[in-house]
């Protein structure tokens, strides 16, 4: 049988406040600046990278995430993949990379929960 959407882990059912403490950032990649960088001061446990509306550019993104102070191999996704989610592990920043379409901003929102 399907778990339903709505359903909570064990973990999170008995402490309902795992994902009071977040973070959004908006990153904006332009035709100038081909890499951006979220951080933050406690690790993150989960990470959602997210596209506000139509992107500019079909190019794909590359994503690194920094992981126990290095930054391991980059994920390649294109904006069909999105929305992207990393749980499991602590991720201290995520940089993006890639080039937006000339006289275009493509602008990515990244919510971390802590």
């Amino acid at each position: 049988m399907a778990k339903p959407l709505h359903a909570y882990t064990v973990a999170e059912a008995s402490n309902l406040q795992v994902y009071e403490d977040y973070k959004c950032q908006i990153l904006t990649l332009d035709e100038a600046t081909a890499k951006t960088t979220a951080s933050w001061d406690s690790p993150a446990k989960e990470v959602v990278i997210f596209s506000e509306g139509a992107v500019a550019n079909d190019d794909n993104i590359i994503v690194s995430l920094k992981v126990n102070g290095s930054h391991g191999d980059d994920i390649e996704l294109s904006h069909d993949n999105l929305p992207f989610t990393v749980k499991g592990i602590l991720i201290e920043e995520v940089t993006i990379h890639g080039v937006a379409s000339e006289g275009q901003n493509d602008a990515l929102t990244v919510l971390s929960f802590h």
